[in-house]
């Protein structure tokens, strides 16, 4: 019975420097350029801990590869080895700070890199123009990073919440109900899930009914559900990020609240379908990654190194950590550098092929178009979970988010 009730549901290391260093920090070859070799730092801050340590260690772990990728697996650039250095935020944004500000003053890496959450990436913004870095995002997704608190060293390569809501909104308005109810997280991504989710189902001719906001560290959400069954909405959107998501979407499977209203969400990362559990079999959402999703030469790649080297797939977030590697590195090849103000206007508009395809950096906000995918939970003989199906993908072009900024 419970897979009949899902089927109902809708979309939802440090390296030493070059000894050809002199007493005055480098030497010079015959045609007059430098010959120092000192290493490209990329300062990472996101969760090795906390609420978002899945999601931390999915983008460092593509960062990595990309890079690699990048350099054939070198991990330098014209001599000079990279080094990624990477601080726990734990999720606070005061710790972002100040684990931000020691990789730039006392380590003075060259780039910023991160984070998980997205009230942490808007903390450490400010510090990308204060000390003029660019500030590579993902997978923080909140749109104010991209939109009113936006300025010219910031660059993202993951998807932000409009892009999800444009991919999963209209199918929802289209095809599960008009009249919505949405559940999210209480702090700024969740806020942004919403405002972002509105504006998608009421240009498509729906309305949000009511919105709710449930603290993250959130065990029981008994009561929230209970409003989302007797608010008269037609569809319940969930938005979640986190270990949280286990415990939400067992309780809405316990509460039988799919026999009440259908629901729309985003898939999770392989942990999340896990824990759904087989009930959820038939659900359609929208995702912004799965593996077994793209057959580019990139995701080809990424699949195959990222078992070799972790002995399982890619993840949810693990390919836009891998594109920021491959966009930082040819970024520094294009230009030969690592000053800010000669990267931005080789960014700006560049495309990058990343695991899904075309990532391409929008000039005037920095976001990167990308595609963008509807997909099925189905059972797969040999998987472990339920596999995210393609249903359909959406280019770049049809996601796009509005310019916020």
């Amino acid at each position: 019975m419970q897979k009949k009730r899902w089927q109902k549901l809708g979309l939802v290391s440090v390296l030493s420097m070059s000894m050809l260093l002199t007493a005055c920090g480098s030497t010079e070859t015959e045609s007059g350029e430098s010959a120092s070799k000192e290493p490209i730092k990329i300062g990472v801050v996101t969760s090795k801990s906390g609420a978002l340590e899945a999601y931390g260690w999915q983008e460092i772990n593509g960062l990595k590869l990309g890079i690699q990728y990048a350099t054939d697996g070198k991990n330098e650039i014209d001599g000079r080895k990279i080094e990624v250095l990477v601080e726990d935020d734990a999720g606070k944004p005061d710790e972002g700070i100040k684990k931000a500000r020691k990789l730039l003053e006392e380590d003075n890496v060259d780039i910023l890199q991160g984070s998980a959450n997205s009230a942490v990436a808007l903390a450490i913004a400010p510090l990308a123009e204060e000390y003029k870095k660019i500030f590579i995002v993902d997978p923080a997704a909140t749109d104010e990073i991209t939109g009113k608190n936006f300025n010219k060293y910031i660059f993202r390569t993951g998807r932000n919440l409009s892009q999800d809501a444009a991919t999963g909104g209209k199918y929802a308005v289209e095809n599960l109900g008009k009249k919505f109810f949405h559940l999210a997280p209480d702090y700024v991504f969740g806020k942004s899930s919403a405002a972002a989710w509105k504006a998608a189902i009421e240009k498509s001719g729906g309305q949000v009914i009511q919105e709710e906001f449930a603290p993250l560290t959130t065990q029981d959400f008994t009561p929230y559900l209970q409003k989302a069954a007797q608010s008269g909405a037609d569809v319940m959107i969930v938005t979640w990020a986190g270990a949280g998501g286990a415990t939400l979407f067992k309780q809405i499977n316990e509460l039988k609240i799919a026999d009440k209203l259908k629901i729309t969400t985003g898939i999770p990362d392989i942990a999340g379908i896990k824990a759904m559990g087989d009930a959820a079999e038939g659900l359609q959402g929208m995702t912004a990654y799965y593996y077994g999703l793209s057959s580019t030469k990139e995701n080809e790649w990424l699949v195959a190194e990222h078992q070799k080297q972790f002995n399982a797939p890619p993840d949810l977030f693990t390919a836009g950590g891998f594109t920021a590697g491959i966009a930082i590195v040819e970024a520094i090849k294009k230009t030969d550098s690592t000053d800010a103000e000669k990267l931005i206007p080789v960014l700006e508009g560049m495309t990058v092929k990343g695991a899904k395809g075309d990532y391409t950096f929008r000039k005037d906000d920095h976001q990167a178009l990308q595609p963008m995918y509807i997909v099925k939970l189905e059972k797969q003989a040999g998987a472990d979970h339920l596999v995210p199906v393609l249903v359909q993908e959406l280019s770049g072009e049809d996601t796009a988010p509005p310019i916020q900024n």
